[in-house]
């Protein structure tokens, strides 16, 4: 496996002939649709199905999950990071807003759109983005975050997207990056 970056600036280079394993969900998108890559997966999926990996036990404690608005139509990484909490003994809150429902990102939709997001993932972030990406003040989204995380039952809520842990920080529960678990870590 080669380590390529991130693919704002490189997923220009990958071929027919490559596969993408990705972490980041803005990557997943450049990927999908501006690039020649046929197979694009996230980590999730391929460390759900490592049967190697050293999935810590955390008991049952209980968290909420937040899922991520970028990936809102991609079931599999969805799934595989459901399977994943499982494996680890984390019983998991859903939301009325997951899955596809999800219009979640932190703050980045109450944003304005990076140009370049537009531009290497038209689909994603503009024709499927309808009323998303509306410029809010800082007050405001520190207003927006808290009513979001005040639907939310438990005080840790597992994230998979640096926006949303910082969305669910600034709201006032806290967010915990699924990497950081399955490595027994603390986010920063």
């Amino acid at each position: 496996m080669q380590i390529t970056g991130c693919c704002r600036t490189n997923h220009k280079k990958f071929t027919s002939d490559d596969t993408v394993v990705y972490i980041c969900n803005t990557c997943a998108a450049f990927c999908r649709e501006d690039s020649a890559a046929k197979k694009v997966i996230s980590v999730w999926e391929l460390l759900e199905n490592d049967k190697n990996f050293p999935f810590p036990d955390y008991g049952h404690r209980k968290m909420t999950i937040q899922d991520c608005w970028r990936v809102y139509d991609n079931e599999p990484q969805q799934k595989a990071i459901r399977r994943i909490l499982q494996k680890m003994n984390i019983d998991i809150e859903e939301s009325d807003d997951n899955f596809y429902r999800t219009r979640f990102c932190g703050t980045t939709l109450y944003e304005s759109l990076p140009e370049q997001n537009g531009e290497f993932a038209p689909k994603r972030f503009i024709k499927n983005a309808e009323g998303l990406f509306q410029s809010h003040s800082e007050e405001e989204h520190g207003t927006l975050m808290k009513e979001h995380c005040d639907n939310i039952h438990y005080d840790e809520v597992v994230c998979y997207c640096i926006a949303c842990i910082k969305g669910i920080n600034l709201g006032g529960k806290k967010g915990i990056h699924l990497l950081d678990l399955m490595y027994g870590l603390e986010t920063k």
